[in-house]
């Protein structure tokens, strides 16, 4: 009675039964807890050992169909997820289609309220320039003024000028007693340039003694040679000799040191006369006369700084030839080593070193004779330098008073504002005088370096000779005579000197004074030139405020320009005409008596000025009132401009977003492509739907019997008549009814996804129409941004399409993903045919035993074959569970 319900079940409930053993974990544990309490029971029977084995593929196969089955749920799984990814991002790109279009319609009627308002502004524009021309009268009837108050401000000019070549003339006077004054002094390094000369023969002379010693040193060595076996008592000798040369080279270091202090001295006098020419080039406008005096005396100044290095020259001569000697001395002691063996030639040799010694104790006292004397020619001429800056110091005192008078009569003409142009340039005239006489200056530089050059020569000279002094001791004598003439010589350059100094610093105490007068006269220039900066600002100012009213007052402007440049060119004119003004002094008269009638005519011109700058004003005050309206209308431009970028930018990522759409729309229909490929697979697989049926009929047919015999079976076995009768089982096969399912459904997504790509296929043609719509509107506005944003959607493009390349890579690995899982599907197909026939041949055998076993009769083992069956059915079922799962 417990089966009596399994009995009435329906297909539908066994196939659910049938899920249920396939999917739910608990009853796949009792199968294999079942599976092997079969294969323990089928331990002990030999004869059921093939029966075993089949069992044991079965349950294998079984396994892996379940392991199948799981992997393709998860698949199935992950796919659905991604259709679902897909229909959320296509209503996503409706919704953004539906904003875009609203946006553009929102936009197209700004647009049309900022056309209006242009047009608004426009009429504003014509009666802005109207307004603008009548300025331009105004403008150029105030130009007209100007041009009337430029012919007076040159007429003050040219009597200004008249008072300056008063003064020009003072100035020249001054300038010729200078020039009288520095050709004396040219006299002056004339002689001493004479007395150099016979010292440079003097000093050749003395070349000649000192190549003859020479002579003698080179026999002396080649007696050296020969006496190689005196060579210890020479080596006596050569230590007291070199004690000596120790002792010369200390005293020769002190004079040295010395002669280098006298340097020290020259450069520091040398560098205050630098510092000083720097001063004095910084004041070039007022200080002309003092400059050329101040130049004298520096060429005095640098001729003597010539003499003295043609001194140290010499001295530098003398150090050389004290390390020629003292080179010779090295090779001397190589020499000492060879004589070792000559002790028997030494006592000769030491009277020959004792006449050397004296000779050369004569030298020393002659050379610090000579260093002497020309200590004491050095004094005489800083003692003439002296003198030379004294005389110049006293002219310059008598350059500051007559700069003071000029000051006063300055002080005078600073009396009005316009004077300032001429003054700047006088002054530019003076300064190109002043570079006349820097250009003289650099001509006395070049003579001062060649007596630079020349008191080299005599400084190497003077070296050489103070290094061959060991050898000069017999033209001592001659010497002694020729130091003396030298010294009266010197004695009278150092008289020059000095009096060249005093010269030279009264030309200092003059540049002192115009130093002073110039910084004051510097100041007085630059409040006047503050005055000029600060009308040429209010005149700038007022021109700014001209060009703020249009673009058509620049043209004015530019002719002002070119104006304002022919009065330049009438500024040069006018240098040029002061430069013959000497020539023009008549008309300068006649033009004196036509500046009393201009200045009745600038009284006048004053009281239309006066007139003008009410006009003005008022002129100002309207332009005020427009500057106002135009800044209005530039912040509502800028507004417009700002709006229009915001559109233009959402426009942009519209495209943007519809270009991703179409990508989408295209996998999509790739998609669609494939699908519609798999139906046509699956048509041709469900083309033997019929003969399935049949099957499926006499399947059920068989069900029916295999039921009725259960119902014999149970009867039985309640009431066993024949103990060894073995039940047929057959399993229902439900692989055709599952594909017709998945047949329905993919059938169902298809004809839905149609339906989406047709509304996605109408949406998109009215969005490329509402597209080019805008395109057109903005085609026709003018934007510089429209280039930025083709920039924009070609760089989106290039990411569109690798993204498409990913996806088409990605397409073809699921193709061949599908085509791989198809061929698994007909080999599964194949093995499930095998197995089919496997178990039917299977049955007729089992059939056949069982009829052998009914025959024999065996009725002692009832209880245990009762139990042998009920295991068998277990498995038979089990079996039919694969068989489904292995058609799946």
């Amino acid at each position: 009675m417990a089966r009596a319900p399994e009995e009435g079940l329906s297909l539908p409930a066994l196939n659910k039964e049938i899920d249920q053993y396939s999917t739910d974990p608990q009853i796949i544990q009792q199968i294999e807890k079942h599976f092997q309490d079969v294969v323990r029971d089928f331990s002990g029977d030999p004869d059921l050992e093939l029966f075993k084995i089949k069992y044991e593929t079965l349950y294998n196969s079984l396994k892996e169909s379940y392991e199948n089955e799981v992997r393709w749920t998860k698949k199935c799984k992950e796919h659905n997820s991604e259709i679902l990814v897909y229909t959320s991002k296509v209503q996503m790109s409706l919704k953004m289609i539906n904003d875009d279009n609203q946006q553009s319609e929102s936009f197209q009627k700004e647009l049309e309220e900022k056309w209006r308002k242009i047009e608004d502004l426009k009429i504003k524009e014509k009666e802005l320039k109207e307004r603008i021309v009548q300025a331009k009268i105004e403008v150029e009837n105030l130009k007209k003024q100007c041009d009337r108050v430029v012919e007076d401000i040159e007429e003050q000019s040219q009597i200004q000028l008249n008072d300056k070549k008063r003064l020009i003339d003072e100035i020249k006077k001054n300038f010729q007693s200078a020039k009288s004054k520095f050709e004396y002094l040219e006299q002056q390094n004339k002689n001493l340039k004479h007395d150099l000369d016979n010292e440079e023969k003097q000093y050749q002379d003395q070349i000649q003694k000192i190549s003859d010693l020479e002579d003698k040193i080179a026999k002396i060595d080649a007696d050296s040679k020969e006496q190689e076996k005196r060579k210890k008592k020479k080596e006596v000798k050569m230590a007291e000799i070199k004690q000596k040369i120790d002792l010369a080279k200390k005293e020769i270091e002190e004079k040295q040191s010395r002669i280098h202090d006298i340097k020290k001295q020259i450069v520091s006098t040398n560098n205050n006369i630098l510092i000083k020419i720097k001063e004095k080039e910084s004041q070039h406008t007022k200080q002309k006369e003092a400059e050329d005096k101040f130049a004298a005396a520096q060429k005095d100044r640098e001729n003597q700084g010539e003499q003295l290095r043609s001194y140290k020259e010499q001295i530098k001569i003398q150090q050389e030839q004290l390390e020629k000697l003292q080179i010779e001395i090295q090779k001397e002691k190589k020499e000492v080593k060879k004589t070792h063996k000559e002790q028997e030639i030494t006592a000769k040799e030491k009277n020959k070193i004792i006449k050397e010694k004296e000779e050369q104790l004569i030298e020393k006292n002659t050379k610090e004779m000579l260093i002497e004397t020309e200590k004491i020619e050095l004094q005489q001429k800083k003692d003439v330098l002296d003198k030379i800056n004294d005389q110049n110091s006293q002219r310059i005192k008598s350059r500051t008073q007559q700069q003071k008078t000029l000051k006063k009569q300055e002080d005078v003409q600073h009396q009005t504002d316009e004077e300032i142009v001429n003054k700047v340039n006088k002054l530019k005239k003076v300064e190109n005088q002043v570079m006349g006489y820097e250009a003289s200056n650099e001509r006395i530089n070049k003579m001062i370096l060649q007596l630079q050059r020349e008191q080299e020569k005599y400084g190497i000279e003077a070296s050489q000779a103070h290094a061959k002094f060991y050898q000069t001791v017999e033209e001592v004598k001659i010497k002694n005579n020729q130091i003396a003439e030298q010294q009266k010589q010197i004695a009278e350059a150092e008289a020059r000197l000095k009096h060249q100094q005093q010269l030279y610093e009264t030309v200092r105490s003059d540049r002192n004074l115009y130093s002073k007068n110039l910084l004051e006269s510097h100041n007085e220039i630059q409040e006047l030139t503050k005055k000029y900066t600060r009308m040429k600002h209010q005149v700038d100012q007022l021109k700014e405020e001209i060009k703020t009213k249009d673009q058509q007052l620049v043209k004015e402007d530019l002719e002002f320009h070119k104006v304002e440049e022919e009065n330049a060119k009438i500024e040069q004119d006018k240098a040029k005409v002061e430069k013959n003004i000497k020539a023009d002094e008549d008309l300068i008269k006649n033009q004196e008596s036509h500046i009393s009638r201009l200045k009745n005519i600038i009284q006048g011109a004053q009281t239309e000025k006066q007139r003008q700058q009410k006009d003005y004003e008022m002129v100002v005050n309207e332009r005020d009132i427009l500057g106002t309206q135009l800044i209005k209308r530039n912040q509502e431009l800028q507004v417009l401009y700002e709006k229009i970028k915001l559109n233009q930018s959402s426009l942009s990522k519209g495209e943007i977003n519809f270009r991703e759409r179409e990508i989408e729309l295209k996998s999509l229909k790739d998609e669609l492509t494939n699908l519609r490929n798999e139906l046509k697979s699956t048509q041709d697989q469900t083309a033997c739907i019929d003969e399935l049926r049949k099957e499926i009929n006499n399947i059920e047919k068989e069900l029916l019997n295999e039921k009725n015999k259960v119902k014999a079976l149970s009867d039985e076995l309640e009431n066993p008549m024949n103990v060894h009768r073995w039940r047929k089982l057959e399993a229902t096969d439900q692989e055709n009814f599952e594909r017709i399912l998945k047949i329905q459904t993919l059938q169902r997504r298809l004809i839905a996804k149609t339906e989406e790509v047709n509304e996605k296929e109408n949406l998109i043609k009215e969005k490329e129409k509402l597209f080019m719509e805008l395109k057109n509107i903005l085609s026709r506005q003018p934007g510089v941004e429209i280039h930025q944003q083709l920039a924009q959607y070609k760089e989106s493009l290039k990411e569109n399409a690798a993204k498409m390349k990913t996806t088409l890579s990605q397409l073809k690995q699921s193709q061949d993903y599908v085509d791989m899982l198809k061929f698994e599907i007909d080999r599964m197909k194949g093995d499930l045919q095998e197995m089919k026939k496997a178990y039917f041949s299977m049955r007729k055998a089992k059939d056949n035993d069982l009829l052998q076993i009914d025959q024999n009769g065996e009725q002692d083992m009832p209880q245990n074959n009762g139990g042998a069956n009920q295991n068998d059915l277990q498995s038979y079922a089990l079996f039919g569970v694969n068989a489904n799962r292995i058609g799946n």
